[in-house]
């Protein structure tokens, strides 16, 4: 009976459901009430249609596809609803543009019910509803935009309907798909206006290509012209070389024959009786002069004692004597040179030792852990086996035994995704731009809770991209060093899940980040990759995987769908999370959760999550919560979870643990390496398996898990000893009590208990944190090696800096023998190697190299620590003096030693910034009050015993004294001053807390408020004008802006033109992108020149200054008879000895002419003897000599100073601003002090350079290394930097890597290569008589004149190893500071913020003194350069004959 009834009623039903029409029919639609479906007690919905079941009236339930019982006459089937996608045609509308063209427009609208009960219920007439709404829609939309932006953004049309229709049809239950304009059509003048357009756009080609061949034709008749005007020009050019051929062999046989008289006559009077003979010949041409007076003129001078012919002889060979004395000593000046190649050789083995240890250290500390290159199969069997039902299912493989839950997956990542992004807060009233931006995530798990759900999803540190793919594609934990690779992506030798995807058949499609396909290459089926480092680019890349995005799910040739967005990540870096372009781009990300979710079939599954967060910079690479907490978004339209959220829920998901999950629940094996654990809420309890799909409990999922993480730990156990043996232990002994207790539990047919799955949840995660905490794998040997290289590299380069003279005497000599030591150390080495272990590895042999020359060096100076002579016969200080308490416990070298101690501190480096300005403060201070109590701050009493005589009285005024006391402690306060102000430019570490950033650290592009950001560009564009005008002031100051010479016009033109381009520059990048969309191509245009042209400047400025460093304007002093004349007086003079009267070409004229000069001054012969004697001898005036050194070095400096401001944030100008002013208050403390000392006697002579102004300057490099907002974390590196210039990114990554290094650094390049100025300064300031006895002796008997720089030139050995001294004594306090480092970051290798504090700050440091050093060297071959172009000049400006 049940039987028959249950047939007929199916028959009825049938037919019913043949012959009554749905709700939604196309094309025509209608409503027939009468005939819906009839309650037959058993009712078969199909699929894809929802019955609306009214009880009595009301509305009472939803009837799903399949089977349903309904109770007789009380319910009743009201409402059939098609939940299909349904196509609507919009009728042919008139709508008129925004230029008042009227436009004849239809289209088509493809909808879909999601809400039966509202689509039943919230409407009358859904379709007219949808279609008037899309038709007025379409009329608001068109009135928006032109006639010709109409056919240009269709697709933006097309989606703005979409938007504007979802917005009013939500409360109807109808989701609109998408809208399609079919057609469009203009009135029939307007079309042909646009046919008109057409045909003009044509003629104009026409035209122009007319045009073009006219131009080309008068190009060839120009040519044709210019040549032949060539070929004329050609044979006049011969014609003319070849008389000046033989004009110059005649000039060059006269000067032949000229200087062989010369030697005759030198030779002459060279021999006994010479000067009788030169007596003789003046007496002759005497005479002969006078009987030639008045024959060409009628003009006659005569001297007023014309027969006194003795007299004049006389007179002639005094000038003789003189210039005869004065000769050797100007042919010494010129003829000697600086030991260049000894100051640079030493320079780069100190270096090079320095940069072995480094190596060596780093080496051994920062490896990368063990990669085990071995993959999991299907038909792996992990052990120990059984547990399965049967005997034949427990030697079956332990993967892909089951069918997959999902035959598809779609993966999201959003990078930089953090977990507050993805969060939706009703409360919030107002959000900030990262706020409730993105609720797909939270409404889709909230209204199907079995579908989807949202976790926090923690990565390990470091918290940059590719380790983030690399950890939740392998199942491994990275190691700090990966940190570097960022950059220069290797491929992946691990097991990873695309490599898994690939041999299980999966066919993998992947779209975005280009940083996939470096690390798995020629592994996708399909790859759209898309540059990835520009940051500054929001919308390539995003935009790029939307074109390809919707349609690829739509096709079938794909099973694992990879897309990257970088939108959200790069809005940060640029802008921050608190600005209106992050809410631009989550609501972005959002609409394409929505429309992925809407493509979803019932076997895909979703995965969408961020690789890591950022912090409120928009910054990340730490290991900080806003760094590592992303989020983790699973769903699928077929069930996923078997119950809603519970209490039992990780309240963490790391992010190792997604890939056991997804192998599994994909079908494919877990990866060899993986460490992860199984999201358990992914799979169903024990028991409860019979209905899901794939068959694998929590229980089994667990079991699987443990087996490859127990496999994985044997593995490695047995290739590296580096987990320790007890914990080893343990953790195998906990594995095997687990193993048996499940396979008894699962051979004996009883409940698992709970304890179990916890017990194998607590198994993985000690697994997990064993391996974390052992993985910092370190090379003892190694550390060890580098740090007794960098100890003796310390010391080696402070007995340098103490024997520096002696070494540049010795021409470089003790050199060869440590070099020849290391060369035969490294190939005994290499040999050694081969024999043993049949390769070489290049860090011992670098090790023994440098260990071996350290040793060579330091015994031979200790064998040579008897005497060192100097020059004056004096002995020198004894090798054993110089490590005394007394010499290394000076405050100088005190306070280095210190900072070095405190190195230790995880405290001290965390405050480094404020504590280094302490520092140097307090050393600041210290230089006037050491000046005070030993009495030289003030003019000393009067003293009777130097009164009368009894005692030296050194030359010195008291308003001298005060003067330069008074510069000094004025220098002082505005080193105060600087380095107070320069703490607003700091930036903030995670571990200070309330710490603010600088607000100057932002650029201008990040401000919203508009009189703030012009505030900003004001002091920035001031800052660099006021550095421009103090550049160029301080040359004009000492006359180097004369000469017309490379240098100069650097000065003059390159410098100025240089700041205006960075202000151009700061003003286009602080423009909004929307401000002037008319302008968009210039302001791109302008974006990418101006800094380019930038780079050329300074390019070329820094070329022109090496080419020709001089910056001396040479002038002859006017003859006596125009002394009276208003001229200028010189400002510098050169060395008064030198006569460098070009045309005087032998010796008997150049006397005769000194004769007429003194002749017509009115002097007598006994007026040229004693001082008189100097004045009248003829001189050159050459301005900017005295700063010769100084001057290039300066400009180099400053011109390097605004191409590095070039890559920081505009509001860094103030930053390096208060940089020039403290490196001139530096160099003013150092020089005044010098002086004072040299006015009361205490100066020692020479040009060494104390250890206090030395460490000043090293300290100065470090505190600005903070006061331009950089700090020793990665998270604070300034990555813009990078696209300054290349706002489309690069090709490769050296160039970039570039730009971020010398942004990073630029404090230090800046000091260092500025490091001789504190060498040059002193004299740059001498006073006159302030260096007592010893500038006497370096000017000889010109002393009374301050010859300033060219007191170097007079003495180039000690010139010379002042140089080398300043020079490793400077690396000296760098390299100290190194192996402070490397000893805190091997002594505290364990320690809990090794890898957060001390091994950054090694990396930081160690970076810091390898471009400390390069630019050290540039700085003293630029020195160098300009010695050898000084000795160029002298030996233009001073005749052959002279010399």
């Amino acid at each position: 009976m049940l039987r028959t009834l249950f047939r007929a009623g199916g028959a009825i039903l049938q037919q019913t459901q043949r012959t009554a029409p749905r709700l939604w029919v196309t094309p025509a639609q209608q409503r027939w009430a009468s005939s819906l479906p009839m309650n037959t007690v058993v009712l078969f919905v199909p699929q894809q249609e929802a019955w609306v079941v009214e009880r009595m009236g009301r509305f009472h339930r939803i009837l799903e596809p399949g089977l349903n019982f309904l109770i007789p006459i009380l319910d009743r089937v009201r409402y059939v609803q098609s939940l299909k996608e349904i196509v609507i045609d919009v009728p042919e509308q008139s709508a008129v543009s925004l230029d008042n063209v009227t436009l004849q427009i239809d289209g088509v609208l493809y909808l879909r019910i999601l809400n039966p009960f509202k689509a039943s219920y919230g409407v009358e007439d859904p379709e007219y509803a949808v279609t008037q709404l899309a038709q007025t829609t379409m009329r608001s939309e068109l009135g928006k935009l032109t006639l010709d932006k109409v056919f240009r953004e269709r697709e933006s049309l097309n989606s703005n309907m979409v938007h504007s229709i979802n917005q009013a049809s939500d409360d109807w239950g109808i989701r609109c798909l998408r809208y399609e304009i079919k057609d469009i059509h203009v009135p029939p003048r307007v079309k042909e206006s646009m046919q008109m357009q057409v045909e003009a756009e044509r003629k104009k080609r026409a035209t122009v290509l007319e045009s073009e061949g006219t131009r080309e034709a008068a190009i060839n008749v120009a040519e044709g012209r210019k040549q032949a005007q060539i070929l004329a020009s050609e044979g006049q050019k011969e014609e003319q070389i070849n008389k000046a051929a033989g004009e110059a062999q005649a000039v060059l046989a006269k000067a032949e024959a000229k200087s062989k008289a010369i030697r005759l006559l030198s030779d002459a009077l060279a021999e006994q009786n010479g000067n009788a003979a030169a007596s003789l010949s003046v007496a002759e041409q005497y005479v002969s002069a006078f009987s030639n007076l008045a024959k060409e003129s009628n003009t006659i001078l005569l001297p007023s004692n014309t027969g006194d012919i003795s007299g004049m002889v006389t007179q002639a060979m005094t000038i003789y004597s003189t210039l005869a004395k004065t000769t050797p000593r100007i042919a010494e000046a010129v003829e000697e040179k600086m030991k260049a190649l000894p100051v640079l050789s030493l320079l780069l083995c100190v270096c090079s030792v320095f940069f072995v240890g480094i190596y060596l250290f780093v080496g051994g500390f920062l490896l990368v852990r063990l990669e085990v290159n071995r993959t999991s199969t299907c038909g792996d069997v992990l052990q120990p086996g059984g547990g399965e039902p049967s005997a034949a299912a427990a030697a079956a493989a332990d993967f892909c035994r089951a069918r997959p839950r999902f035959r598809r997956a779609v993966l999201l990542v959003v990078d930089a995704l953090r977990i507050d992004f993805a969060r939706f807060d009703a409360r919030n009233a107002a959000p900030r731009p990262h706020e409730n931006k993105l609720p797909v995530l939270q409404e889709a798990a909230a209204a199907r809770p079995a579908h989807g759900r949202l976790f926090p999803f923690r990565a390990d540190p470091p918290t940059t991209t590719m380790q983030r793919i690399k950890g939740f594609t392998t199942g491994s934990l990275p190691t700090f060093v990966d940190v570097g690779n960022n950059f220069a992506s290797s491929a992946i030798l691990e097991d990873n899940l695309i490599h898994q995807f690939g041999q299980a058949g999966k066919r993998v499609v992947f779209m975005g980040d280009d940083t996939w396909e470096s690390l798995f290459p020629k592994k996708f089926h399909r790859s759209l990759p898309f540059p990835s480092f520009n940051v500054k680019d929001l919308h390539t890349v995003d935009s790029g995987i939307l074109q390809h995005l919707y349609t690829t799910m739509m096709g079938g040739d794909w099973d694992v769908l990879v897309a990257h967005f970088l939108g959200v990540d790069h809005c940060g870096h640029r802008f921050g999370p608190d600005h209106p372009a992050m809410a631009d781009k989550l609501t972005q990300m959002d609409g394409v959760i929505r429309a992925v979710i809407d493509r979803l079939q019932n076997d895909t599954l979703l995965v969408v999550m961020g690789d890591h967060g950022m912090t409120d910079t928009g910054d990340h690479g730490g290991e900080s919560h806003k760094e590592t907490d992303a989020a983790l978004f699973l769903y699928s339209p077929a069930p996923l979870f078997p119950g809603p959220p519970s209490q039992s829920e990780p309240d963490v998901v790391p992010q190792t643990d997604l890939v056991p999950s997804l192998a599994l629940l994909l079908g494919v094996p877990i990866p060899y390496s993986s460490v992860g654990q199984v999201l358990l809420p992914l799979f169903p309890p024990h028991g409860q398996t019979d209905g899901a799909v794939g068959g694998l409990s929590q229980l089994e999922a667990l079991w699987i898990n443990a087996k490859q993480v127990n496999r994985f730990l044997e593995t490695y156990s047995g290739m590296a000893k580096d987990i320790p043996p007890e914990n080893l232990s343990q953790l195998k002994d906990e594995f095997s009590r687990l193993s048996s207790e499940y396979l008894a539990t699962v051979g004996e047919g009883r409940p698992p208990s709970p304890e179990l799955a916890a017990s194998l949840q607590a198994y993985l995660t000690s697994v997990r944190d064993t391996c974390r905490a052992t993985w910092a794998r370190f090379n003892p040997l190694k550390m060890a090696a580098g740090l007794v290289i960098l100890a003796f590299a310390c010391l080696t380069c402070f007995i340098l800096s103490e024997l520096s003279l002696t070494l540049i005497r010795e021409d470089g000599r003790g050199l060869k023998g440590p070099v020849v030591t290391a060369l035969a150390a490294a190939v005994c080495v290499a040999a050694g190697q081969l024999l043993t272990q049949g390769y070489v590895e290049v860090a011992w042999c670098l090790a023994a190299a440098a260990l071996s020359s350290e040793l060579l060096f330091l015994w031979t100076a200790y064998r040579s620590r008897v005497t060192a002579v100097s020059k004056n016969g004096s002995k020198a200080l004894k090798f054993a003096s110089w490590l005394t308490p007394r010499q290394l416990l000076t405050p100088p070298l005190l306070v280095p030693l210190l900072r070095c101690a405190s190195l230790l501190s995880d405290s001290y480096v965390i405050a480094e910034g404020r504590v280094v300005t302490f520092l140097l403060f307090s050393l600041a201070l210290y230089i006037p009050f050491h000046l005070n109590w030993d009495g030289l701050l003030l003019p000393p009493s009067h003293d009777p015993l130097k009164s009368a005589g009894l005692l030296p009285s050194p030359a010195l005024s008291p308003s001298t004294v005060r003067k330069e006391s008074g510069t000094l402690l004025g220098c002082v306060g505005l080193l105060i001053g600087s380095l107070y102000l320069s703490l607003s430019f700091h930036g903030c570490r995670e571990e200070q807390g309330a710490c603010q950033p600088s607000p100057f650290l932002s650029p201008l592009s990040r401000l919203q408020d508009s009189q703030l950001k012009n505030l900003h560009y004001v002091l920035s564009v001031f800052s660099l004008g006021v550095w421009t005008y103090l550049l160029r002031r301080c040359l004009r100051h000492y006359g180097n802006l004369n000469s017309s010479g490379g240098a100069v016009f650097v000065a003059r033109w390159i410098l100025p033109l240089l700041s205006v381009c960075l202000g151009l520059h700061w003003a286009v990048s602080a423009t909004p992108e929307d401000s002037f969309r008319n302008l968009a191509e210039l302001i791109s245009l302008a974006q990418l020149s101006l800094p380019r042209a930038a780079f050329c400047l300074l390019g070329l400025g820094l070329f022109l200054i090496w080419l020709d460093p001089l910056t001396v304007f040479i002038k002859t002093r006017a003859a006596a008879s125009a002394r009276n004349s208003a001229l200028p007086p010189p400002r510098y003079r050169a060395s008064t000895g030198i006569s460098p009267q070009a045309e005087l070409h032998h010796l008997i004229p150049q006397i005769y002419q000194r004769m007429r000069r003194s002749l017509d001054d009115g002097g007598s012969s006994g007026e040229l003897s004693g001082a008189g004697e100097v004045d009248s001898r003829p001189a050159v005036e050459a301005y900017g000599l005295g700063t010769v050194y100084s001057a290039p070095l300066l400009l180099f400096c400053g011109l390097l100073g605004i191409g590095l401001l070039l890559l920081h944030p505009e509001g860094m100008a103030l930053s390096f601003l208060l940089l020039l002013l403290e490196m001139g208050a530096l160099l003013h403390i150092h020089a005044s002090s010098t002086t004072l000392k040299g006015l009361h006697g205490t100066y020692s002579g020479g040009f060494k350079v104390p250890w206090a102004p030395i460490v000043m300057w090293a300290l100065a490099a470090t505190q600005f290394f903070h006061a331009t907002g950089h700090l020793p974390t990665f998270p604070s590196i300034q990555w813009g930097a990078a696209f300054v210039g290349f706002p489309d990114g690069h090709t490769g990554t050296i160039l970039p890597a570039s730009l971020v290094t010398l942004n990073t650094f630029a404090s230090h390049i800046l000091f260092a290569v500025a490091c001789p100025l504190l060498l040059l300064w002193p004299l740059v300031c001498e006073v006159r008589g302030s260096r007592g006895g010893g500038g006497r002796a370096a000017c000889g008997d010109e002393g009374e004149d301050a010859v300033m720089e060219m007191r170097l030139r007079e003495n180039p050995q000690l010139f010379s190893s002042a140089l080398l001294q300043l020079s490793t004594r400077y690396l000296f306090i760098h390299g100290a500071q190194v192996f402070a480092s490397v000893s805190a970051a091997a002594i505290l290798r364990r320690h809990l913020m090794v890898w957060k504090v001390f091994a950054p700050k090694l990396m930081f440091e160690a970076s810091g003194f390898l471009v400390s050093s390069v630019s050290l060297l540039i700085g003293v071959t630029l020195v160098l350069r300009v010695d050898v172009a000084v000795g160029r000049w002298f030996k233009r400006i001073i005749p052959d004959v002279a010399r």
